[in-house]
């Protein structure tokens, strides 16, 4: 009963790391596809010459000082994907959202704040908006396809690469990132089936042991049996050559 406990014991440590090891593959793939996905959105985003968009979240850089005092020059923000409608423009209830989007007329991304909307001859709907450091509106209508994001916040901790990143090291970066990932990741799972192929060699050896143990401890007892039955008819050969003793006294 003991050995059948210790079986079942055994069989449970299997299926649980067993379970543990699915999880970790499951992760690390995970962890892989996820590498996988953010360097070909850096690289889809600069052959498009646009901000990478990972999970709807970008991060740009903000050269100038248009923006003043809401988001310094030379700093960096986060933002995330909006449409066109979901723009809340500056009115007597609130500041109006600061917006990402691109100038058509120069071929740029440029952060500033929505402060007014408007339909144009054809019926477009267009947003007007405004730098909070400049003196007059943007001279350029933002349409619907213009509109990229909106502001989240500024990431400060950026601030040291002030000037901005070059693009080319971003991407270099990103790679061997990518690459020391899936060489961590692969030998990560070659070590966890090199330990999983150890303990069931392992457990293999301590089964074979006990099973050893188990089969020395029966052939004692068998032997101990057999002596005892030797000992048995010994015995009962003495007894009558004591009453015949007897008897011829």
């Amino acid at each position: 009963m003991v050995w059948f406990s210790g079986d079942v014991f055994m069989t449970n440590t299997k299926k649980k790391i067993k379970t543990k090891t699915l999880i970790g593959y499951i992760v690390s793939i995970l962890c892989l596809l996820l590498c996988l996905y953010i360097t070909v959105e850096v690289i889809v985003a600069s052959n498009q010459n646009r901000p990478p968009r990972v999970f709807n979240i970008s991060v740009t850089y903000v050269p100038t000082e248009s923006m003043e005092p809401t988001i310094s020059s030379n700093s960096y923000i986060m933002f995330h994907g909006t449409s066109f409608d979901d723009v809340k423009v500056k009115d007597s209830n609130n500041e109006g959202d600061i917006i990402i989007y691109y100038s058509n007329k120069n071929n740029i991304y440029i952060v500033h704040r929505a402060i007014g909307r408007g339909i144009d001859e054809n019926g477009n709907k267009y947003l007007i908006c405004k730098g909070d450091n400049n003196e007059a509106s943007d001279t350029e209508y933002v349409y619907p396809a213009m509109v990229y994001g909106k502001y989240m916040t500024t990431i400060g901790f950026m601030s040291i690469f002030s000037g901005g990143v070059n693009t080319s090291a971003v991407f270099i970066i990103l790679i061997i990132i990518f690459i020391l990932m899936v060489a961590m990741q692969v030998t990560s799972m070659v070590i966890s089936v090199k330990k999983e192929k150890l303990k069931e060699s392992k457990k293999e050896e301590e089964n074979r042991l006990r099973e050893e143990l188990k089969a020395q401890i029966l052939k004692e007892e068998l032997e101990k049996l057999r002596n005892q039955k030797k000992e048995i008819p010994e015995e009962n050969d003495s007894t009558p050559s004591d009453n015949e003793e007897k008897i011829d006294s």
